[in-house]
């Protein structure tokens, strides 16, 4: 079955039961603000987290969402991941977190403060997905001796800015100039211009390859809900120039912990032949690495295919 670009839009098959989409019983959170510090004034804030609780005694994860996203994101995942006790804040700026009130939103500054949620676990497994995947990596590149464990979903391989293809860089420039524009008009109008609903379904209609239209419906509504829970156009900024300036490849040497790295045949952000190479590079230094590409997938695995990545990383834990 494949969908022409209407369909992709305006998906008919909406299902909020997330136990329909992957056969797992939901998880409820719960919800708590965990003092932190600001990386460069040492100011403290608070940064919202949610933890699905495991079993009495069971092991830690520590997840990471992705660029504009916020913990919703990683539900489906989550929800297959039972045996664990899974940890997911928002990450500053996102969804139920405020902006750090002084530093600017970098990869090392948000790695930083992963790395303090990170103290009240007990050597927790570290997942993060697509900007997620950088932010734990420099996390584990900053403190490797936290984690047992670095688990990375579509992880982005190589800068966005060095695409080898004209159009690729294209966009990259574009989608850059779009965020700077927006950064730079009044907050109220920069906002409204970010949170358009044709620009987030036109975003979410490019970046999945499902064919499954209850899938595409809830990935959809995923999007509209929670891509424009941002603290300002300015914040947004900030933290898009970081994901296309940084890979998880600037650290690989550092990542001497185990490494399971899921990736989707059809990722444009990272193709198979890019997260090959990211597998090699950490393979240098690290003789744990390893690598499983799903067919049919594309950046989005974390709603395509979550139950067959939660499957995974279940068996590799």
């Amino acid at each position: 079955m494949t969908f022409g670009i209407w369909p992709r839009l305006r998906p008919q098959h909406l299902v909020r039961d997330r136990a329909l989409l992957t056969g797992n019983s939901q998880r409820a959170p719960n919800r708590f603000g965990l003092e932190v510090t600001d990386p460069v004034s040492g100011a403290p804030f608070e940064v919202t987290v949610f933890q699905y609780p495991g079993p009495p005694g069971s092991r830690q994860l520590l997840a990471m969402h992705g660029f504009r996203g916020d913990h919703h994101g990683l539900e489906l995942v989550v929800d297959g991941l039972s045996q664990y006790d899974a940890w997911v804040p928002d990450l500053p700026g996102f969804g139920a977190s405020p902006a750090m009130p002084d530093a600017e939103h970098t990869v090392e500054n948000l790695a930083h403060v992963v790395n303090q949620v990170a103290d009240r676990l007990d050597a927790p497994a570290l997942l993060g997905h697509s900007f997620g995947s950088v932010i734990a990596a420099h996390a584990v590149q900053q403190e490797a001796f936290k984690y047992r464990h670095l688990v990375l979903l579509n992880p982005i391989a190589r800068p966005a800015l060095a695409a080898q293809s004209c159009t690729d860089r294209t966009a990259t420039a574009v989608t850059n100039g779009f965020y700077q524009v927006a950064a730079t008009l009044p907050t109220a109008l920069g906002r409204r211009l970010l949170s358009n609903r044709l620009i987030v379904w036109a975003t979410g209609a490019f970046m999945t390859k499902t064919d499954d239209p209850r899938i595409l419906a809830y990935t959809h509504d995923q999007h509209q809900a929670y891509f424009s829970a941002f603290d300002s156009p300015k914040v947004l900024l900030e933290a898009y120039r970081a994901s296309i300036e940084h890979t998880v490849s600037d650290v690989a040497p550092a990542l001497k912990l185990p490494v399971t790295i899921i990736g989707g045949d059809g990722d444009e952000l990272s193709s198979p032949e890019d997260i090959a190479a990211l597998a090699d590079h950490i393979g240098r230094s690290n003789n744990d690495v390893e690598t499983h590409i799903l067919q049919r997938t594309g950046h989005l695995l974390h709603y395509e295919r979550s139950a067959a990545a939660a499957a995974l990383i279940t068996w590799r834990l």
